[in-house]
């Protein structure tokens, strides 16, 4: 099963895919994934017909149906470092903080407590087609193309998503207390075009993730990561996250990044980035700089 929602700019309309048929969902997404996780009925309304490639190549710029986040999450969690090319890269940076002779993400990167941050509510994440943000105070902004997994709040994984943990690298290096705000501003997440349900999922654990940066119809970066380098699992993240700290249903954790662009291909103003996921699709944004 597939959720996702389609705009008009001014009302929203969620369907479900079911076996290539799509229909309208006449229930809340949340509860339709708590639903078909415990095998109960999820409410269909009528069958429809959409062109989801024609309506998958609008952006926020095109009148008419286009593609928006799949639903509002009430909460948006990160988990960082769980892949050993993030600890090497980071800690390739100058200047990086450290202690007892190691540098913050090998430490983590080691311990047996995951990196946990808080990333975004509804109204700072954007969909298919819409636009990511650059700080006004950033010269240095990446995208960091991650498996997202929406959970009920007791750490059940209801589905999957593509997400987009983007981050602000020159505020974050300053100082690592500058953590939020390199991660949390308008703009700073995009997730979808779809949540898939886990029984359409092979191996979580065997997806090839995608990254492409195109500027001027030119592809400036790209990079490939499966998640069978991910160093914690899904289950190990979410344990942490929800220890103590009680979540929303239809809360999303990013699992980590495992593809870092350098300086050189920071986003600009105008540029494209394209994230893809076996098994699930391909996100689509935007880049546009705030003041």
């Amino acid at each position: 099963m597939r959720i996702f929602r389609l705009t008009n700019g001014i009302s929203n309309f969620t369907y479900v895919m079911i076996n290539g048929k799509v229909f309208e969902l006449g229930m809340d997404p949340v509860l339709a994934l708590i639903n078909h996780a415990k095998g109960l009925s999820v409410s269909l309304g009528s069958e429809v017909l959409i062109n989801i490639d024609e309506v998958f190549k609008r952006d926020y710029r095109v009148s008419g149906l286009r593609f928006t986040k799949p639903y509002d999450p009430p909460e948006v969690w990160g988990s960082g470092i769980s892949y050993e090319v993030s600890r090497r890269r980071y800690s390739e940076e100058g200047d990086v903080a450290k202690i007892g002779g190691k540098t913050i993400y090998e430490r983590v990167y080691d311990a047996e407590r995951p990196e946990i941050f808080f990333k975004a509510t509804a109204n700072r994440c954007v969909g298919h087609g819409e636009p990511i943000a650059i700080r006004g105070d950033s010269n240095w902004t990446l995208p960091e193309p991650e498996l997202g997994v929406v959970i009920s709040r007791d750490g059940k994984v209801l589905g999957y998503t593509i997400i987009d943990d983007v981050s602000a690298r020159d505020i974050e290096a300053e100082n690592p207390l500058y953590l939020p705000q390199s991660k949390i501003y308008d703009g700073c997440c995009a997730f979808g075009p779809f949540i898939v349900t886990p029984d359409e999922i092979k191996d979580p654990y065997s997806l090839q993730i995608r990254l492409r940066i195109i500027r001027g119809g030119e592809v400036i970066y790209e990079g490939e990561v499966s998640t069978r380098q991910m160093r914690r699992r899904i289950d190990e993240q979410v344990k942490y996250l929800i220890r103590n700290n009680t979540v929303p249903d239809g809360t999303i954790l990013m699992t980590g990044t495992g593809i870092l662009p350098g300086k050189d291909s920071a986003l600009r103003e105008g540029d494209v980035v394209e994230i893809s996921i076996s098994e699930i699709g391909t996100l689509i944004t935007p880049v546009i700089k705030l003041k």
